[in-house]
């Protein structure tokens, strides 16, 4: 005897007239998504030249971010002035600050743009009165850090709000203190 039960055929529908069939769903799998509020952090209020300024060095390391990742030559339309580091007189205070906005870094003062790799290849560090943008040292082509200085009040007589600078490898006492700076600011940056 067996305890299975017994079959019973389903129900007939006459033959060509078939039951409507509900379309079928699929059903969704998704991942869980958790909504979390985004943090907010305040940033210090800035002027309108502050704010260009910063705008044009933020543009600066941006260029060079793209060719890094894009294997070409920087095109930055901004006209940068080749000066000795000892005519300049806010190269102390920059010197002085670089390195403690690098080391505990304010709200966006401090962006690093990156190759594919993940290598820097543009470091920006914005002060009250100066945005600097550092461009490391290529190993392949064996030469020193590049570095611009955004500076306020300079650029009266250009009409402009601002001026540019280009340091480059200064041998004077001051342009050592700019290496020592530079490597240490890259260093924290990395």
């Amino acid at each position: 005897m067996s305890s299975n039960p017994p079959h019973q055929p389903a129900a007939t529908s006459t033959p060509g007239r078939r039951a409507p069939s509900r379309p079928r769903r699929r059903q969704r799998r998704t991942f869980p998504v958790f909504i979390v509020r985004p943090a907010t952090i305040p940033t210090p209020p800035l002027t309108a030249a502050q704010r260009n300024r910063r705008r044009a060095a933020d543009q600066l390391a941006s260029e060079l971010t793209d060719a890094a990742r894009q294997g070409r030559q920087c095109h930055y339309s901004e006209l940068a002035f080749v000066a000795p580091m000892n005519l300049i007189p806010e190269t102390p205070t920059i010197i002085a600050e670089a390195s403690q906005v690098a080391a505990a870094p304010p709200p966006a003062s401090l962006r690093v743009g990156r190759n594919l790799r993940g290598e820097p290849v543009a470091v920006v560090l914005h002060g009250d009165r100066w945005s600097l943008v550092v461009q490391p040292n290529r190993a392949a082509a064996d030469r020193p850090a590049t570095s611009w200085a955004f500076l306020d009040g300079y650029g009266q007589a250009f009409d402009m709000a601002y001026l540019v600078f280009c340091f480059d490898d200064d041998p004077s006492v001051l342009g050592v203190t700019w290496t020592d700076m530079i490597n240490h600011v890259l260093a924290l940056a990395s």
